[in-house]
């Protein structure tokens, strides 16, 4: 998370504009308080937005190409997820000096507790368990998975994925962890790779999980012929985004029983069809992209990071949570 400083700026100065989705009614006056003389103007709907953002020095949400194109004076864009739409980052926007920063961080409890307790869930086949008890049946399942003798691969050493393999060390799993940029590797992952050993590694793991974000490498990462080189008997799990997972082939390696099952809180298509067959299989545990959703300390962690990034530009200081345009994250 290298923070970088915004050019252009040469004096305390601010003009904002806040576009859906998800910006906080109290933001302008907050914005207003943070940086004394700031002129923040709320605009819900793009299409109205094309007067005040010939001006404007910076933006929150989604700039769209054709609203960018009027931008004369833009330097920074606060995007409104960790992860946005793919369309966010059009052609325009990445190949431009207009810099991004994102939410990354604020997540990292909630959605790795989210993605351990699939974990955990699968490890002591509660799937199971959770039909036999709509039926009112009494009956023992198969051995648990015993996690100290298991591997873990974490592909996604972010914020997320680190959280995640925290958890995972401290039951007890040999954590590994993929990941294009991190180069030191803490404590509680036994190993550390980038993700040209992903598929190598696939072999051997116990469990994948998956808190990537959408980019043009990692969509349809998992695909047929990565769900082949998984260890048989193993589970996957998506907490990153819907588009990392294929989900025909997922839903042909766990019929096939290639792997034993999975969790899942993102999906290819969203919402999931009522007809799809991933619903129908037993061994899989959905929930609705929630791993964040409604989650305690969210909302005032997100307008921090908006105050502070307007803090430090009208400063002309780096600013937090920079994105790499170029690969989305």
């Amino acid at each position: 998370m290298s923070p970088i400083s915004v050019r252009g700026l040469t004096k305390m100065s601010l003009k904002m504009i806040l576009l859906p989705p998800g910006y906080h009614p109290d933001w302008p006056e907050r914005i207003r308080t943070a940086v004394p003389g700031a002129e923040v103007k709320a605009i819900a709907d793009p299409k109205d937005a094309f007067r005040d953002i010939k001006d404007a020095d910076c933006a929150y949400g989604d700039v769209p190409a054709e609203l960018f194109a009027c931008a004369k004076r833009l330097r920074w864009i606060q995007c409104y997820a960790a992860g946005p739409d793919p369309s966010f980052y059009h052609e325009a926007l990445v190949k431009s000096d207009v810099v991004v920063t994102n939410f990354r961080g604020i997540y990292n409890d909630h959605v790795g507790q989210h993605a351990v307790t699939f974990l955990l869930a699968l490890a002591r086949h509660l799937p199971q368990y959770m039909t036999q008890q709509s039926q009112q049946q009494w009956a023992s399942g198969k051995a648990a998975v015993y996690l100290p003798e298991r591997v873990v691969v974490i592909v996604g050493v972010g914020g997320i994925g680190t959280e995640v393999a925290r958890l995972c060390k401290c039951l007890g799993a040999f954590t590994i962890g993929l990941d294009p940029r991190r180069k030191n590797k803490p404590d509680f992952l036994d190993e550390l790779y980038g993700p040209e050993k992903l598929d190598d590694l696939l072999r051997k793991a116990d469990f994948v999980v998956i808190t990537t974000p959408e980019t043009p490498q990692t969509r349809g990462m998992m695909n047929s012929k990565r769900f082949e080189l998984m260890k048989s008997g193993s589970f996957l799990i998506n907490v990153g985004r819907g588009a990392c997972v294929f989900l025909d082939d997922l839903v042909a390696a766990l019929r096939s029983g290639k792997i034993a099952g999975a969790g899942l809180d993102v999906f290819e298509t969203e919402p999931l069809p009522p007809d799809h067959p991933l619903w129908r299989i037993p061994n899989v545990l959905i929930t609705p992209h929630v791993a964040a959703e409604k989650a305690p300390h969210l909302a005032e962690r997100r307008t921090q990071i908006v105050l502070e990034n307007c803090r430090r530009f009208a400063r002309g200081e780096s600013l937090l949570n920079v994105v790499d345009k170029q690969n989305r994250f």
